[in-house]
């Protein structure tokens, strides 16, 4: 109840209720990058059947090229290359996920926002964990970017606090979430209701404290906190954040499990996180 003191309930609620709607957005993006792009006019070299999907050792889906008239495509499936995981589904954290190409993207998304979308693809493809540490590093600088210009008054923007939770996405989130989520897909490969179900367990109930002490232990150690400090910072606001965390993710990732690419979770988890991000500003940054 302390810990709670200087953030007001309808801060917390309306920081809750963004993240929802981050989470209806990445959902609308996620659908419309799950549906088969139509038919289009035949080309020499191209059929005019429905995009290749390519699998990744069993971690998950993504978007591949049309498949290409007179070689061995002749399902719309494919088994990916081994790799350091790509649009092909791959992504995990070992390495060991496939790295199919993913240069192309959704051949459907055109314009200004196809091109980047390809862009990320392909560097999801060459450099899957330093392209998740820097999406991350966007979603935690963009969290705490709204916190300190709209919720805290201070009257002056504070650098030290910003830099803290921005390196926290790159230096930690980003890299261990490409590992833990590569991981989790190569143990449970599939997503049928079971198995997304169990995913969410391990995620929320094993994942999720164990996250909440990375938080809180690097926010308090980069505010120079010896070790008694940053224990007690773990011990007086971890319940918080985990049971925070109960009030948004379990259907968030319910969708993720189900729908998106492993090599593409820390992006769909950094478009809902960035309202979610400004919850953990607020309690992270507690006694700073």
């Amino acid at each position: 109840v302390d810990s709670l003191a200087r953030t007001s309930p309808q801060q917390l609620g309306a920081m809750q209720l963004l993240s929802v709607a981050c989470l209806l957005v990445a959902l609308a993006h996620a659908s419309a990058f799950s549906r088969v792009p139509t038919v289009r006019a035949a080309r020499p070299s191209v059929r005019t059947s429905a995009v290749s999907m390519r699998m990744g050792s069993g971690k998950g889906w993504g978007f591949g090229r049309p498949g290409r008239a007179g070689g061995n495509n002749n399902s719309p499936i494919r088994r990916g290359s081994s790799g350091d995981g790509a649009v092909g589904g791959g992504g995990g954290g070992d390495g060991t996920g496939s790295s199919s190409s993913g240069k192309s993207g959704d051949d459907s998304i055109k314009g200004p926002l196809g091109s980047i979308w390809a862009g990320y693809m392909t560097l999801l493809e060459e450099r899957p964990i330093l392209t998740k540490a820097l999406t991350s590093l966007t979603g935690f600088a963009i969290g705490d970017l709204l916190v300190q210009f709209f919720i805290d008054d201070k009257g002056s923007f504070d650098w030290g606090r910003f830099v803290r939770f921005s390196s926290f996405g790159a230096l930690i989130h980003g890299p261990t979430g490409h590992w833990f989520y590569g991981n989790l897909d190569a143990l449970i490969p599939g997503a049928t209701a079971r198995k997304v179900a169990t995913k969410v367990f391990i995620d929320q109930v094993l994942w999720n404290p164990i996250f909440g002490i990375m938080f809180f232990g690097y926010m308090a150690a980069t505010e120079g906190k010896g070790p008694l400090a940053v224990a007690k910072r773990i011990q007086e606001e971890l319940l918080v954040q985990v049971t925070g965390s109960w009030k948004v993710w379990p259907l968030a990732h319910a969708i993720n499990f189900a729908f998106i690419p492993t090599n593409q979770r820390i992006l769909y988890i950094n478009s809902i996180q960035i309202g979610y991000n400004m919850f953990l500003s607020v309690i992270g940054n507690r006694g700073a």
